[in-house]
């Protein structure tokens, strides 16, 4: 017995999970080709993402400081589940324009 709301053209497939990998991967990378940022000076760069271990030791902040700065928005970040990522040339623009607003 079909459901009521189920459309006609669905289609299932069954994959494992590398195969799913594959195509997250995929559409990620297209995802990214299609919004590739630039620089102030108009040349394509990728996002440098860094951890937050990493963030403390190039700007020498503390871990709370850097909690503090992302409660606020003050700091831009990217989160999947636990895991905490950093645009580190938004975050410096972002320091920046914060330092720019204190004169």
């Amino acid at each position: 017995m079909k459901h009521k709301s189920t459309p006609e053209n669905l289609q299932l497939y069954l994959a494992t999970e590398s195969q799913l990998k594959s195509v997250v991967m995929e559409c990620v990378k297209e995802a990214l080709q299609g919004a590739s940022p630039t620089t102030q000076a108009g040349h394509d760069t990728p996002p440098e993402i860094i951890d937050t271990k990493t963030l403390l030791n190039r700007l020498d902040l503390s871990e709370p400081t850097v909690i503090r700065y992302r409660q606020k928005g003050m700091i831009p970040f990217l989160q999947v589940g636990s895991a905490v990522r950093y645009d580190y040339q938004k975050v410096l623009e972002a320091l920046e324009k914060k330092k720019g607003d204190r004169k």
